[in-house]
């Protein structure tokens, strides 16, 4: 609640609203002087789905020969998204993130392929049990991360969890001087990126010292708001370092239900929804934020950009294969391939182009 007092007391109603769709994207935009733009780099929850925008970031390298830390000076994440932002803040290749879900994925959330093994694995899914064990994951992202800590990340970090214990929202972020903190330096990105992934009835719920946290997505789902929030409070503004913001949201893709007025049973037990309660509860959230934070960057006293990459329009038959623990062959074919196509057309319209044709004016300021 202070976060959001003290960001509606910088809202500035003198701006102007000016919204426009361009190259295919929904861009939000207020005005003010020109300066140092403070940019920010948004990614999405959403399990296997990550593959998606880890694709469309491998591409952006790869086209441009750059490391998305030396582009960007805050990167956050949810979910799955949070596993990358905390990848690409150590210099990790996105190419290395790509091949983890395309490689390990499988391991982390296996498909039984006999009707007996989905039986026993939907029933311990609601019974007795997340429907998957973490093991497969800790030891992929052991790989990854080895002993890294928040205090190594070479960007600022905004990485939403939920903290079960206080239950309230959790936002694990790196050290930095502009906000005197430091609470969370010493915390290990394998533990912050088993926080925030915990998706209730998929995977076990992570303890860090004597919090228990599950996934962040239970709240924000997309993490732009909270970059902006963050943004704002330390970085941005009058007497702050930069005069301006920019921020670049990367989506997973959302799955529509398929549910009909006249087809879908209306009174339903925890049975009955079985693993269709996350989805909604992910999908509308990141969906409000967009709006709201398209919105709120028409208000702001500094300058501000918003631009969120829209979701590719499916077939039925290819929304069938998207779910967040979908590893099958086919699906992570498919993921590769809309990344590809979405990466693709982006880098032709030179829609990344202001991100990264200047590297990020500085880096951390912790002294840790």
């Amino acid at each position: 609640m202070v976060e959001t007092e003290k960001f509606k007391r910088e809202i500035a109603m003198e701006t102007i609203q000016e919204e426009q769709k361009v190259n295919g994207l929904e861009r939000s935009q207020s005005t003010s002087s020109p300066g140092k733009t403070f940019k920010i780099l948004s990614i999405d929850g959403g399990g296997i789905k990550g593959l998606y925008p880890a694709r469309i970031l491998q591409l952006i390298e790869e086209q441009y020969q750059i490391k998305i830390a030396d582009q960007f000076d805050m990167i956050c994440g949810t979910s799955t998204g949070g596993l990358i932002a905390l990848a690409l803040s150590i210099k990790k290749p996105a190419s290395e993130l790509v091949s983890l879900y395309q490689d390990k994925g499988q391991d982390i959330f296996p498909n039984p392929t006999n009707k007996f093994d989905k039986a026993i694995q939907r029933l311990r899914q609601i019974l007795w049990g997340g429907k998957y064990k973490n093991d497969s994951l800790q030891n992929s992202l052991s790989e990854l991360f080895g002993e890294a800590k928040l205090k190594d990340a070479l960007t600022y970090l905004c990485i939403p969890s939920f903290n079960l214990t206080l239950g309230m929202p959790r936002v694990f972020k790196n050290p930095h001087l502009n906000g005197n903190l430091f609470k969370d330096a010493d915390i290990t990105m394998v533990d912050v990126a088993l926080a925030t992934s915990a998706a209730p009835s998929y995977l076990p719920i992570h303890q860090i010292n004597n919090a228990l946290y599950c996934d962040g997505g239970m709240w924000a789902n997309n993490p732009s708001l909270c970059g902006l929030l963050e943004a704002l409070d330390y970085f941005v503004g009058d007497g702050k370092p930069f005069s301006s913001y920019s921020i670049l949201s990367l989506p997973t893709i959302s799955n529509p239900t398929g549910w009909t007025g006249e087809s879908q049973k209306k009174n339903l037990s925890l049975a009955d929804w079985k693993g269709k309660i996350l989805n909604p509860s992910m999908d509308g959230q990141a969906y409000f934020t967009d709006f709201f934070t398209s919105k709120i960057v028409n208000f702001t006293k500094a300058k501000g950009e918003y631009l969120r990459i829209n979701q590719p329009v499916l077939s039925a038959e290819q929304f069938s294969l998207i779910a967040l623990d979908n590893t099958s062959d086919a699906a992570l074919k498919l993921l590769t391939e809309l990344g590809d196509q979405a990466g693709a057309e982006l880098i032709s319209k030179r829609v990344f182009d202001s991100f990264i044709t200047q590297t990020k004016h500085q880096g951390v300021q912790n002294n840790v």
